[in-house]
């Protein structure tokens, strides 16, 4: 019997990030962390929580933005149903949710799943960006407190491998132009493949092209928005909503309810970072938050654990209500859409 390497791979994250969660948790005074997360100030989490959400709608609206010059634009309620189904199985899988998401909107959208994939690059990229504009920002408002860490664990490995990074950077423009002429070759090439070769050969030659031209689309949308405008303050908006909701988790426990709005960008970076490490339940999160707490803050390492593990389980519990509760009406959504289709 063949083994999925899928599984496979996908077993040895959990176990992994498994690990993670008990070589920290050993560290861990358990009994001081429950006082502290039993004591939450509940109007601080009340207001994290809401604007979390809001963020995450505007992911989904923005995805519609993203897409309608594409052909394919999508109802920004079912959007924002897919992305917390997409968060919901990331819970699990790390990585799994991004592709959970795009199969469920085109369940619900009828839009073709590489389009919705290259989309979602895209939308990566982008958030890329804005993380970048944002860890500028910290460190301009954090000078003296970031600049060792940056220059240490930043800057100096980003100046070692310039090189490589500038010819990445060189290729992946070039690629999206050639993307922008290679839809515009696709055309012709097929009415020359019809001409000159078999008829089996140039199917199977049509619908891999036809496949890359999707997902290039996909990808090739944000040069042709609509709404240039609406996409930048949506794409603002949901990092804003990231910095907020930051913000009060910090402010609804003792330990960190000093922190300001400049501390809570730069425990946001932290985070981000984290998310970067592919592990599921958010292990990666975990470590790199408690690490900045205590590296670039001073906060004790206890304090910092704590703060570590009520982010995590906050967001992993809302990940999974809301997840739940997205996929129920999403559910109900495409069945009532399939019996309109069968009724007329």
């Amino acid at each position: 019997m063949k083994i999925n390497k899928k599984i496979i791979s996908q077993t040895l994250l959990i176990l992994l990030a498994v690990g993670v969660f008990i070589l920290i948790g050993l560290k861990i005074d358990w009994v001081a962390t429950w006082k502290s997360v039993k004591n939450a100030h509940m109007g601080w989490f009340t207001a994290g929580i809401v604007v979390m959400l809001i963020s995450h709608f505007l992911r989904g609206w923005r995805w519609n933005l993203l897409l309608k010059p594409a052909g394919y634009p999508l109802n920004p309620l079912r959007a924002f149903y897919a992305v917390m189904i997409g968060y919901l199985i990331n819970v699990a899988t790390s990585r799994g949710g991004e592709f959970v998401r795009c199969a469920m909107a085109a369940k619900s959208e009828k839009a073709p799943v590489p389009t919705l994939v290259g989309s979602v690059v895209t939308e990566r990229i982008i958030d890329l960006l804005v993380m970048g504009l944002l860890a500028m920002l910290c460190l301009l408002l954090q000078f003296e407190q970031f600049w060792g860490f940056f220059d240490q664990y930043l800057l100096q490995p980003a100046l070692n491998y310039m090189v490589p990074i500038l010819i990445g950077m060189a290729c992946s423009v070039a690629v999206l132009f050639w993307l922008k002429n290679k839809k515009k070759q696709t055309s012709n090439h097929t009415n020359h493949d019809k001409q000159t070769s078999p008829q089996i050969t140039w199917q199977k030659s049509n619908a891999k092209e036809t496949i890359f031209t999707k997902f290039s689309g996909g990808i090739q949308s944000v040069f042709q928005l609509e709404n240039p405008l609406a996409f930048i303050l949506a794409s603002l908006g949901i990092w804003i909503g990231y910095w907020l909701n930051t913000y009060f988790m910090l402010k609804s426990l003792d330990v960190t309810v000093d922190f300001t709005l400049a501390n809570a960008l730069g425990v946001l970076i932290f985070s981000t970072l984290g998310v970067i490490v592919p592990l599921p339940g958010g292990a990666g999160v975990w470590g790199t938050l408690a690490y900045g707490l205590t590296l670039i803050y001073g906060l004790p390492q206890d304090q910092a654990n704590t703060f570590g593990i009520y982010s995590v389980a906050v967001s992993n519990l809302l990940m999974i209500v809301f997840g739940s509760i997205s996929y129920l009406l999403l559910y109900l959504e495409i069945q009532k859409a399939s019996k309109h289709e069968a009724e007329g």
